[in-house]
């Protein structure tokens, strides 16, 4: 189970197609699963998933254009750092990006074709992403040129690990989060936590209470984070993460995959339509109510915008809107589908 999610996910076979260009479409028509989503606004945001689908909204989720990478692989990360300029990777290590707002995308080549989950931009020239296989690729100059490397030899995995086979190198890393721009950390498989003080430079291991893998990581700064994943954890840090401690789930016998917060309030996001809620700065959650017909639907991806609006997606094109401390799923909104000029 530990190793199952996204790289599912990335090899997820393709459901049918939305309409052609220039047909109007419902939301509700798009069934593609959604993997990750970006709102550098409360207004303007995207969501990215399956087929190379790249939706975007510039009024807060009320209508959607579609965009096109010109590729149908599936985008499995997202990062953005304003209305114009984001970045998207997926299946087999494709990174593309835009500064014109998603008018046009542009592939960049990162000399790496394993599958990215999870990118991050902290600076406009600052990047890094993650994948399977201990995969890391980094940037420092807005994605021209990249460097590829794996997690240090060094990391030292539980015995249940080690006695399945599993190397440090076989690892998976499916979330990073930067503090600052100096100060990032990724999260994976049996609980690995990596750190770095140099923007991604260099990393060293933190320790962890639990074995269980990691599916989403989020930091408010350099020293107060917290970091999700199976088996319903949840853990907090904060001294930067020398000390992780375990923080009780309001529900369990789940899987949780993405965490998102902003101020006081925050969510996390998992399998079984399950939507967590705090509004404590993480200090304790609770089970957000969500229609029964939603348990069968997986979120995995959550994100916030500096004001506190969001989007989070997930499973056969779920989308829900995030107002502060009310979340409402999107239905029956139409999509825009767009042409490039």
């Amino acid at each position: 189970m530990t190793r199952s999610f996204a790289l599912l996910a990335a090899l997820a076979l393709a459901v049918p197609a939305a309409a052609a260009p220039g047909t109007p479409i419902d939301l509700t028509e798009v069934r593609q699963n959604l993997f990750a989503s970006c709102f550098p606004t409360d207004r303007e945001g995207w969501m990215v998933g399956e087929l190379g689908r790249i939706l975007r909204t510039t009024d807060g989720g009320k209508s959607w254009q579609r965009q096109d990478a010109g590729t149908k692989r599936p985008f499995l990360a997202m990062s953005c750092r304003d209305a114009r300029t984001a970045w998207i990777a997926g299946k087999e290590g494709i990174v593309y990006g835009t500064t014109d707002g998603g008018d046009t995308w542009t592939q960049l080549q990162t000399g790496s074709n394993r599958h990215i989950f999870s990118i991050e931009f902290p600076t406009a020239e600052r990047g890094h992403a993650v994948g399977d296989f201990g995969t890391m690729v980094h940037t420092e100059d807005g994605g021209r040129t990249w460097t590829v490397s794996r997690i240090p030899e060094s990391v030292a995995l539980p015995d249940t690990a080690l006695d399945t086979g599993v190397e440090p190198g076989d690892v998976n890393l499916y979330a990073m989060s930067f503090g600052d721009a100096d100060h990032v950390w990724v999260v994976g498989e049996f609980g690995i936590i990596v750190a770095s003080d140099d923007g991604g430079r260099t990393w060293h291991q933190q320790h962890t209470p639990i074995e269980s893998t990691l599916f989403g990581v989020k930091f408010v700064d350099a020293q107060r984070g917290f970091a999700v994943g199976i088996d319903s954890t949840i853990l907090a840090t904060d001294d930067g993460g020398t000390t992780w401690r375990t923080v009780p789930p309001p529900v369990t016998q789940r899987s949780y995959y993405d965490i998102a917060l902003r101020g006081q309030n925050g969510w996390i996001v998992g399998d079984s339509g399950t939507v967590l809620k705090t509004t404590d700065g993480g200090t304790t959650w609770k089970v957000e109510p969500l229609p029964i017909q939603l348990a069968a639907n997986w979120i995995r991806s959550v994100t916030m915008a500096p004001t506190g609006g969001g989007l989070a997606v997930g499973s056969e094109g779920l989308v829900f809107r995030i107002e502060g401390t009310n979340l409402q799923q999107l239905e029956g909104t139409h999509t825009t589908t767009g042409t490039k000029s």
